[in-house]
Formats: structure tokens, C-alpha cells, sequence
């Protein structure tokens, strides 16, 4: 490519000769100059945005300050500490059901199984240690070099860990309940009625001499109901000349349960009962004296005391029949 430059005033004239070379350089110097004005102008609008309006810097490019990024992260940690202290009120919640419910398990055991059970606890090792592992070690610290990242990846490793302890929890509950259900330890009678004659050495009713009474005596009017003392099967529902109608029920554990002296038998022998279940009225059959249930409670054949068996405060008995 030639170029001709002719002067006005002289009628000079100059010629240049232009390659393709010289004229592709000469295009990428020029773009490139541009690309760096216009950096130059977008760089120095986001210096303007960022100092006078952030917002529309975010809007912009979607950029934060370093302000603006503190302040979200202060936001976090407070978040995260909230929620660590609301971890730790539900541990401290649950090892407070933990101990009511241990409170409840004691009361509701019969006695010859709570020595079971403590002799198993003494077997499985009298000495007890190692190191000290809270549930909830780490905690938000504010220092400089804090990873806010570090502690919200250990906050939920703890909430990890206090799942795994309400369903370890829940586990344990859950085989405390399936095995105290079946045993005789709820009264045979609803509440508010009490004893006419305890368990042991008395009067006898009829003779009036020295006799020993194998179980306790509930005072209540005829037709009041009769309930299963606990989950089992029905061993012995029929008519005894002492006994009078009389209900016989075999629990787990070698326990069983007698009601007797009934008015009427509202179960057969073979029959599955649950725990609370109606199975008979208080009548006034048998050798008796007048209306009353009397319950019984046997261990692998050995008599039991029923008032160390049934989960309430022994009341004081009323009247001697």
C-alpha cells in the first residue's frame, strides 16, 4: 500500500509506502490501548463504587469490602455461638431426663431385680476413668487467626455427637421399657383404694389364731375392676375353693401374679394380657370374709412380698380381716 501526501502550499508531495506487516501491528497497538483505557476506567470505577456506594459495587462485580465481609462473619460467629449454647442447655436437658428416668426405673423395679442389676453393674468393671472429653470442646474464640470455617465443621461434628447420644439414649430407654412392661408391678387396682391386710404373719380371718397371709388384701366394693399387673399369659382362670375365682398370670423374669377372691373372671387360661388390661371384678368368693382382691406375687415359685413389687408408697393397712 502506498500513501501520497501533497503539500498546499509548495505542490510537494511525499510517498509512504504501508505493509500489511506495519498495518496489522499497527491495529493490535491500537486495540491493546484501548483494552487499556477501558481497564483503567473500570478498575477506577470500582474503586469509586467500593469507597462511595458498596451495593453497587456487589451489583457491579459482586464484590464485598473488607468491611461489609467482618461484618458477615461477626454476624456468623454470633449465629454459631448462639447455636453451640443451645446445644449445650439440650445436653444438659437431656442428662436431666437421663436421671429422672433413672429415678423412675428404680422405683418401678422390683427388688430382686434391681440386686440383679446391681450385681451386673458391679460386674462390668468397679473401676471407672480415662481422659476428659466434653461433648461440646470446641467453642467460637474471636481471636485474629480463628477459622470461622474450623468451627462451624466442629459445631457440627457435636451436633453429630448429640444425635448420637439422644438415640443411644433413646435405645437404652426403649430396652428398660420393653422389659419392665411385662413385670407385676403395676397395682392391680386403679387408684385410691387401700389395703385391708398386709403380707405376712396375722390373725386369720376365719380361725382368728396366728397364720401367715401370702399376699395383701386391696379393700373395694364388688364389681370394681380388676387389671393385669403387667404383660402376659394367662396360666390359671377358674374356681378354688379358697381362692375363689382366681386368675393366675405368668410374666417374664419367673414372676407370676395372683388376683383371687373375684366375682367374675373376664379372661380364659391361655390368654395373652397387656399391662393394665381388665381382667376380672372384685367379688367376695372363696374363704373370705367380704368383698376385697387379693393379689399375690410369685418369683421362679417363692413368694414375694407384693409391696416390694408394685411401683407406689406403701400405704398403711386399714383394717385386719
Amino acid at each position: 500500500m502506498q500513501i501520497i501526501w501533497i503539500s498546499g502550499a509548495t505542490s510537494h508531495y511525499r510517498k509512504f509506502n504501508i505493509t500489511k506487516t506495519q498495518l496489522t501491528r499497527f491495529a493490535a497497538a491500537l486495540g491493546f490501548l484501548f483494552i487499556m483505557i477501558g481497564s483503567a476506567i473500570y478498575f477506577m470505577g470500582f474503586r469509586v463504587a467500593i469507597k462511595f456506594d458498596p451495593g453497587m459495587a456487589r451489583d457491579m462485580g459482586g464484590v464485598i469490602t473488607s468491611e461489609e465481609l467482618y461484618h458477615v462473619e461477626d454476624e456468623y460467629r454470633e449465629k454459631l455461638s448462639k447455636l453451640q449454647g443451645n446445644l449445650k442447655a439440650m445436653d444438659q436437658k437431656i442428662d436431666a431426663l437421663s436421671k429422672i428416668n433413672e429415678q423412675y426405673a428404680a422405683l418401678a423395679t422390683p427388688l430382686p431385680l434391681k440386686d440383679k442389676r446391681k450385681d451386673k453393674e458391679s460386674e462390668t468393671g468397679a473401676g471407672k476413668g480415662g481422659p476428659y472429653l466434653p461433648l461440646f470442646p470446641y467453642q467460637v474464640h474471636f481471636e485474629e487467626n480463628t477459622s470461622l470455617r474450623h468451627s462451624i465443621i466442629k459445631t457440627l461434628e457435636s451436633t453429630e455427637s448429640l444425635d448420637k447420644k439422644i438415640q443411644s439414649l433413646k435405645e437404652a430407654w426403649l430396652e428398660k421399657y420393653e422389659r419392665l412392661i411385662p413385670l407385676p408391678t403395676k397395682p392391680p387396682l386403679a387408684a385410691g383404694y387401700g389395703l385391708s391386710s398386709n403380707f405376712g404373719a396375722r390373725l386369720d380371718p376365719i380361725t382368728n389364731s396366728p397364720a401367715f397371709h401370702p399376699g395383701i388384701d386391696f379393700n373395694a366394693k364388688p364389681g370394681t375392676q380388676v387389671l393385669a399387673a403387667g404383660n402376659g399369659t394367662v396360666i390359671r382362670a377358674k374356681h378354688d375353693p379358697e381362692l375363689g375365682n382366681v386368675i393366675e398370670i405368668k410374666h417374664t423374669e419367673g414372676f407370676t401374679s395372683l388376683y383371687a377372691h373375684c366375682q367374675k373372671l373376664l379372661v380364659n387360661q391361655g390368654d395373652t394380657v397387656t399391662r393394665g388390661q381388665l381382667i376380672g371384678e372384685v367379688g367376695n368368693t372363696g374363704r373370705s370374709t367380704g368383698p376385697h382382691l387379693h393379689f399375690s406375687v410369685y418369683k421362679n415359685g417363692s413368694l414375694l412380698n407384693p409391696m416390694d413389687v408394685l411401683a407406689f408408697t406403701k400405704p398403711a393397712a386399714t383394717k385386719e380381716n
